[in-house]
């Protein structure tokens, strides 16, 4: 059994609660996490926290469209006909475990899996934005990449570039960015400019600056900034968040978008192979 990273947390337990159930395929009890809490936490657990965890999970089982599991009084049981698919657990174990290492693959996994997602959202066209991997501000001419890249974001949707910013923003906390467009293909259309937070500090992290962007691009009409993280934001935050990062993209939005699975082969192999190595390693 995978041990608890953060026993003190409702929602990370309750993360835990769905990798636990889904890996096993079999129900969990109320008495085994609370076992399980108190082995990693060194004492007891109250029935308090186990109501609170229960009612967290019940919270998700009536969000997602096609639920992962079914919350009994004293149970919770997986409901998968199948294998659970890779896209649900990538993001169990990334909103549980967070990015770890140096390697940037996990974090480009998340940004490919929420392309994909924008993308059905809206019903339209999207693109993952994001820094490369490399720490070079300038391309083999001597240019700069992040200005080429924005040069061919505003070329795409048929805007007008205005300027870019200095190498050293990166990306300037654009990391997907998703459209509508129409037939006559000209500017003016909706658009989302998108962060995505893969890691556990994604409270912390600031949202696309969206009045640094108007001086980018000279947008026909004004962009709408995003924010996507592998967890499930809490009810409780939703509102605030919202306000302070725009529209909400969390492990419930995206699952319950692609609930078909991602269209992508090549996405759909590293998925599969990011998983397995990273449940191996935890020696599940």
């Amino acid at each position: 059994m995978i041990e608890i990273p953060n026993p003190d947390s409702i929602p990370g337990v309750a993360d835990w609660v769905e990798l636990s159930i889904s890996i096993t395929g079999s129900a969990m009890s109320k008495a085994a996490v609370a076992s399980a809490i108190e082995g990693a936490a060194g004492e007891e657990v109250s029935e308090a926290f186990l109501t609170s965890i229960w009612r967290a999970l019940d919270y998700r089982q009536q969000l997602y469209s096609h639920p992962f599991f079914k919350v009994e009084e004293r149970t919770v049981e997986p409901q998968f006909t199948s294998q659970p698919p890779s896209e649900y657990l990538a993001c169990l174990l990334l909103s549980l475990f967070g990015v770890q290492g140096d390697t940037q693959l996990p974090a480009k996994l998340f940004e490919r899996l929420t392309c994909e997602a924008i993308i059905r959202y809206l019903s339209g066209s999207g693109a993952v934005f994001g820094w490369p991997s490399d720490r070079d501000g300038t391309d083999d001419e001597g240019g700069s990449k992040i200005k080429r890249k924005i040069e061919q974001v505003a070329n795409d949707l048929k805007e007008r570039f205005c300027e870019a910013p200095a190498a050293r923003f990166n990306d300037r906390g654009l990391d997907v960015i998703g459209w509508i467009p129409f037939s006559d293909e000209r500017s003016g259309q909706v658009v989302v400019l998108l962060q995505c937070a893969a890691g556990h500090n994604w409270r912390d992290k600031l949202p696309v600056p969206i009045d640094a962007w108007l001086q980018y691009v000279h947008w026909a009409c004004n962009p709408i900034r995003a924010f996507a993280v592998p967890c499930v934001v809490d009810e409780r935050d939703w509102h605030e968040m919202s306000k302070d990062k725009g529209m909400l993209f969390d492990r419930v939005r995206i699952l319950n978008l692609l609930f078909d699975g991602v269209k992508d082969q090549t996405l759909c192999n590293e998925l599969d192979s990011w998983v397995t190595n990273q449940l191996t390693d935890l020696n599940v």
